[in-house]
């Protein structure tokens, strides 16, 4: 039988006028305000507590096992481009004589442009100099 609040106060009520007051409202208090089989048993609770705890060794075990997925390809980027490097060295190295040599024309080149603005701007001052 399901024990309503309107019966727990009727109960109330007839256990104050025999009991007393406050006797009354301690053994109502000591009463549950469910039925007894809905409450939960400290087994229930280890039961569920236990259900929660493997769930969560599970989520953690699948995000273990992505974090191992990524470091996998991350090591695999790794190689990749350290392979890359290698071979952009490789090219670089081959390519080092041309690229000094170039530099070296550059270098000649600015050389000579600049001399020939020193003395075009030189003559220009020891002529204006001079009149």
């Amino acid at each position: 039988m399901l024990v309503d609040e309107a019966r727990r106060l009727a109960l109330l009520s007839c256990l104050s006028e025999v009991l007393g007051e406050e006797e009354a409202k301690t053994l109502i208090e000591c009463l549950p305000p469910v039925r007894w089989e809905q409450l939960a048993t400290k087994d229930d609770i280890k039961a569920s507590e236990d259900r929660i705890r493997a769930e969560v060794n599970g989520k953690f075990a699948q995000v273990d096992a992505e974090f191992a997925r990524v470091h996998i390809r991350i090591d695999g980027l790794e190689h990749k481009m350290d392979a890359g490097f290698v071979s952009v060295r490789g090219e670089l190295a081959e390519h080092r004589g041309e690229i000094a040599l170039q530099m070296a024309r550059l270098t000649r080149t600015m050389v000579f442009i600049m001399s020939g603005f020193m003395l075009t701007i030189w003559g220009t001052m020891l002529g204006i100099g001079l009149t």
